[in-house]
């Protein structure tokens, strides 16, 4: 007797949520965004571009060293190393 119970209440537990369950997987369904799973979904053009331009911005961050050097404005800042045509050169930037 006691199985039967434990296997009611089992059976109970599994299907609680059901109806809500399936009607959410047919809303997804319904929804041409999630049929179509293989589109690529892309940021708009102006977020794009302005990742882009962060990048390049900051495209020389890495070459930063552990050398602190002075700015002109009296600040301190860390020695950069870039490319400047075909040398390497140190220059410092703000850190």
């Amino acid at each position: 007797m006691l199985a039967h119970v434990y296997a009611a209440s089992f059976d109970e537990d599994r299907h609680r949520g059901e109806a809500e369950r399936h009607a959410r997987h047919r809303a997804r369904l319904a929804t041409p965004a999630v049929r179509s799973s293989s589109r690529a979904v892309r940021s708009s053009l102006p977020a794009r571009l302005a990742a882009a331009t962060s990048r390049l911005v900051r495209r020389d961050r890495h070459s930063l060293t552990g050398y602190a050097c002075l700015l002109p404005d009296g600040k301190i800042g860390r020695t950069a190393v870039v490319l400047v045509g075909s040398e390497w050169s140190l220059v410092c930037r703000v850190a």
